[in-house]
């Protein structure tokens, strides 16, 4: 495979890579970019955003570190530069990690809390070794899967003794997916979406399987279907609009992914969401303020239960500041919503 170059993107940075502790075990290396302003930085080193984008595959050529503006990806890819762009015009340094799995060797443990909070965390601990400008106070900042990442990496221990956690600013977190996909595959081939729909459930029993063995056993043994199975490992060889494809997971209806023992894959695989469900999250002690983007019209992560973690995370006691934006799950990062409003609060957070 021929890497394309970071530097041809719109937004200039380059690729690095980091250690990082795998889910199984093990430290293995992982990739992402770095951004860096075009400022000298302060006395004790550039601030530090950490980054993690929405979802675009599982596997190695679904990797923001690879892509450039002829990727087949870049419109998820891209998603975060406009908000990355507006943060480096105030000085602060970027991190995107691309995730376990995802520019590295093996699985992609999809929507796993553990694994994407790790990748945030092991960006930061690598700071010094990526670049020695880099300093200690940072924020954590994500969308979509990236703000699964975020929010786990906020409630988790420090990277290191050094590493001064600021706040936290997610943009339409992914939340309840036991209600939005006991729904969703059910759909037939015939409803608008449908080929999304299960190209991201293909995502989700592939990385739920990363830490669950009895349902990999399921998937290989009766969960699936025959359709199903005979595309499974297009899940770590493809990006997610190959996935949606009619040649891929989005030429199989949602309600057809399931095989003879699929009332056990569905049991299992809501297992596995409510162990990664991020509205359990409780804060930890000194905990940072939290600042959630969200849409009004968000087709992933709906208004209501979106509404609902919002309640959930200021009765856990969480400082916590909240927008709600009139746009669409991708929407919410355009240049003119949430980038506008939340890199601001951000540099306050440095200021403060």
């Amino acid at each position: 495979m021929v890497t394309p170059d970071p530097a041809q993107r719109e937004l200039p940075g380059r690729a690095i890579v980091f250690p990082a502790r795998a889910l199984h075990g093990g430290t293995h290396e992982q990739t992402g970019l770095l951004h860096l302003p075009d400022t000298a930085p302060p006395d004790g080193g550039y601030p530090v955003v950490v980054f993690g984008h929405m979802t675009t595959g599982g596997s190695e050529a679904a990797a923001p570190s690879r892509a450039h503006p002829g990727h087949v990806e870049w419109r998820r890819i891209s998603q975060g530069d406009a908000f990355c762009a507006r943060l480096l015009r105030r000085g602060i340094a970027v991190l995107r990690p691309d995730y376990e799995g995802i520019g590295s060797s093996g699985a992609h443990p999809y929507l796993i809390g553990a694994s994407l909070g790790e990748s945030m965390l092991a960006a930061m601990r690598a700071r010094r070794s990526v670049d020695e400008r880099l300093g200690d106070r940072w924020v954590l900042a994500g969308h979509s899967e990236g703000a699964v990442a975020a929010l786990f990496a906020s409630v988790a221990p420090a990277p290191d003794p050094d590493a001064r956690l600021l706040g936290t600013a997610v943009f339409a977190p992914v939340t309840r997916m036991d209600r939005s996909i006991a729904l969703a595959r059910r759909f037939g081939a015939a409803v608008p979406g449908s080929p999304t729909v299960s190209a991201l459930l293909g995502l989700m029993l592939s990385g739920a399987a990363e830490e669950d063995p009895g349902l990999r056993e399921l998937i290989e043994q009766g969960g699936l279907s025959d359709r199903a199975r005979g595309v499974w490992d297009d899940l770590g060889a493809k990006t997610l609009v190959e996935l949606i494809a009619p040649d891929s997971w989005g030429g199989i209806a949602p309600s057809a992914i399931g095989g003879p023992r699929q009332a056990e894959l569905w049991e299992r695989l809501f297992a596995s969401f409510a162990r990664n469900e991020v509205g359990l999250l409780r804060p930890a002690e000194h905990q940072p303020p939290l600042r959630i983007d969200a849409a009004l019209l968000d087709e992933v992560a709906p208004a209501p239960l979106t509404a609902a973690l919002l309640r959930g995370y200021r009765c856990a006691g969480f400082e916590l500041t909240s927008r709600w934006w009139p746009t669409h799950h991708s929407g919410v990062m355009r240049e003119g919503n949430a980038p506008s409003e939340a890199a601001g609060w951000i540099a306050e957070r440095f200021a403060a």
